[in-house]
């Protein structure tokens, strides 16, 4: 068994325990002690890790990416999202190739962990990707994630021709095994997909048994194109279709009005919040607050670096509470509590993780990040822990990351990622 020594622990459980100068035992990959001092469990230690007054807090849980568009970064700013993704994202896509992807998602893997962050959310263009090399990627990497590929409508291809290819992905990542490398089907979007796409993508989820993962009520021009198409709003249309009955992720959930709230909190949905791409590309401010109070899970998400452009989350944590106070004119909305259980339990919620992973509890993994404040002024005074983990503290300031109880970041530099 292995004693983490005086740390304090913010462990985001249910209660939001918060332990001073505590400690934390892990035995293999689970925790098995939280808490105070405990002179039993230390006697019981294979091994006692003395962390001087550390911060240490639930691994941080990325809700919605696109790693292999690591390599984009910067490629366009100052567009709206439609033009951004027509005339620059896609033809880039179209020209990827397996080294560039694999490439690209070992980059994010790398800024993911050295940030904190130890589960994320991907959908990924399937357009030059080798998913074998993603997956021996990912799990050196340690990290856990549920990778899944995007299907979109086109020219080129049927329906049945994508279903089909997209279910042989899947089955390969199923075949797998692996319990920390998952998949979702993912129809990019309800303007980029087909009606008979988005059927047949339910019905793959249905099969497969497995979580849909999709852009959702992201912009106004969204909603524009699916009234004109439809005659119904992106998420009355989805509805219809069934897609509010079955386990979803959608991402954004910028665009909903207070009836949708109610009929999202009636449904098998979570919302992937990502505040600063949909700042960076204009896309509006989610109504996060009032689909919390709806009782609508809600996790934290970057989106890819080619419209945020990093993979921070302690900064789109950061973000996220401040927009919230704003839209809603009121200081006190979005606490700090709520902050960083959106970046940890609530996350795992949305993923459906929430039994092993999100909080520092006993029985959980022990995913947890390590944060030593001492030397770093923007951190001072340390009495002020919760407001700076939410309001002061940057990727960078992550010095050692462990999953399942391995170390896979030391001070500061990743062991598990060969770029």
């Amino acid at each position: 068994m292995k004693v983490f020594q005086y740390v304090n622990i913010v462990t985001c459980d249910q209660d939001f325990h918060v332990y001073l100068d505590g400690i934390l035992a892990v035995k293999e990959s689970q925790i098995v002690y939280v808490g105070q001092e405990n002179q039993e469990i230390l006697k019981q230690a294979d091994q006692i890790i003395d962390y001087q007054g550390a911060w240490i807090i639930p691994g941080l849980v990325n809700c919605h990416t696109h790693s292999a568009m690591t390599g984009l970064r910067g490629i366009r700013d100052d567009s709206n999202l439609h033009e951004w993704l027509e005339d620059y994202i896609w033809p880039a896509e179209a020209e990827f190739t397996p080294e560039m992807t694999t490439k690209a998602v070992k980059e994010a893997l790398t800024e993911m962990l050295q940030s904190g962050t130890t589960t994320f959310n991907d959908m990924y263009n399937p357009n030059g990707v080798d998913i074998a090399e993603i997956y021996e990627a990912v799990k050196v990497s340690k990290m856990r994630c549920y990778f899944s590929p995007t299907l979109f409508s086109s020219d080129v291809e049927s329906t049945a021709e994508t279903i089909a290819r997209t279910r042989a992905i899947i089955e390969t990542i199923k075949g797998y095994q692996d319990p920390d490398f998952k998949v979702m089907v993912a129809p990019h979007s309800p303007y980029s997909c087909s009606r008979d796409l988005l059927e047949a993508s339910l019905e793959l989820a249905k099969e497969e048994n497995i979580p849909l993962h999709i852009h959702v009520a992201e912009t106004q021009e969204e909603s524009g194109i699916i009234l004109k198409r439809y005659g119904k709003r992106p998420l009355a249309f989805l509805d219809e279709l069934g897609y509010l009955d079955h386990k979803a992720i959608f991402a954004h959930g910028v665009e909903l009005n207070e009836a949708e709230i109610t009929r999202l909190a009636d449904s098998q949905v979570a919302i992937a919040h990502n505040p600063i791409s949909n700042l960076k590309l204009a896309s509006g401010i989610a109504p996060v607050v009032q689909l919390q109070q709806a009782g609508v899970a809600v996790g934290i998400a970057t989106d890819s670096v080619a419209s945020n452009n990093n993979l921070d989350m302690f900064e789109e944590g950061r973000t996220a509470a401040l927009l919230q106070k704003m839209k809603n004119g009121d200081a006190s909305q979005f606490p700090i509590e709520t902050a960083l259980k959106a970046l940890t339990i609530e996350g795992a919620k949305v993923l459906g993780m929430a039994d092993e992973i999100g909080s520092l509890e006993v029985g959980k993994q022990a995913d947890f990040l390590v944060i030593q404040p001492q030397g770093k002024i923007h951190l001072q005074p340390q009495e002020n822990m919760l407001s700076h983990l939410v309001y002061a503290v940057k990727s960078s300031d992550v010095n050692d990351v462990y999953i399942a109880g391995e170390q896979v970041v030391k001070d500061g530099q990743v062991l598990t990622v060969n770029l």
